[in-house]
């Protein structure tokens, strides 16, 4: 879910005072948030909120209780700043105020996610909306029965990029001629736009994509950002 805007902003009195609870002031880009909205989220993550009178039954579980709790149950300097619910956390591991490390319940292990918060924001902005454009993909390609591509020949040379993932590659499909005509930049300008027949692309191309280990780009944009699919995953979609 996209960033969203939650509660009033915390003052600088508070937030003076929830530094003085702490011991230890907040991260720069913590306290710029907080002063804008109070209780935000954004995909899957609640940021704890200050403590504020006005919304008490909203703020409870605030930041300063959330990392009084359980402590033990971290590494030491790990402060909590956000939850998915199902049991990871997201936050600093001081004296290191800018790096967002996630906690690994399942792991108990930490990894840094994102250079700065802002950078984090971004990431969960972006998976949002490359989670709507496969979603697009899905609806459209049931609907009219094609599927988009772009190939260096008319038979081969399918347009690719490598995989985030693993050592594979993620091959790139579009429900619309517009969609992949706007991929024909970056050394693509010459590729040739090819249709699949949608029956074409689950019994044929998804099959194969599962037996060589490929990805499924759908509806990437320009800037070639999306999500990279399981072909499984794609084929249960497409089946029902």
């Amino acid at each position: 879910m996209e960033h969203q805007i939650g509660l009033p902003g915390i003052t600088e009195e508070r937030l003076q005072e929830v530094e003085t609870e702490l011991g230890f002031s907040l991260p720069s880009e913590l306290r710029t948030y907080f002063k804008k909205e109070n209780k935000f989220e954004a995909g899957e993550w609640q940021f704890h909120p200050i403590k504020d009178e006005q919304y008490i039954k909203r703020t409870w579980e605030d930041i300063v209780r959330v990392n009084s709790t359980d402590a033990e149950d971290y590494p030491d300097g790990f402060f909590r700043i956000a939850a998915d619910g199902s049991g990871d956390e997201l936050g600093y591991l001081l004296p290191d105020a800018e790096t967002i490390v996630l906690w690994d319940h399942e792991e108990q292990e930490l990894f840094p996610v994102a250079p700065t918060l802002v950078d984090f924001l971004e990431q969960e902005q972006q998976l949002l909306e490359s989670a709507i454009q496969a979603d697009e993909f899905f609806e459209t390609v049931l609907e009219t029965g094609s599927v988009y591509g772009l190939s260096k020949l008319k038979q081969s040379g399918w347009a690719y990029c490598p995989s985030n993932q693993d050592e594979s590659d993620v091959l790139l499909f579009f429900s619309t001629e517009e969609g992949a005509r706007a991929c024909q930049t970056n050394g693509w300008e010459k590729y040739h736009l090819i249709r699949l027949d949608l029956d074409v692309f689950t019994d044929g191309w998804l099959p194969n994509m599962i037996q060589d280990g490929l990805y499924c780009g759908l509806n990437w944009d320009a800037n070639l950002q999306g999500l990279e699919l399981n072909p499984e995953n794609v084929l249960e979609e497409l089946e029902g």
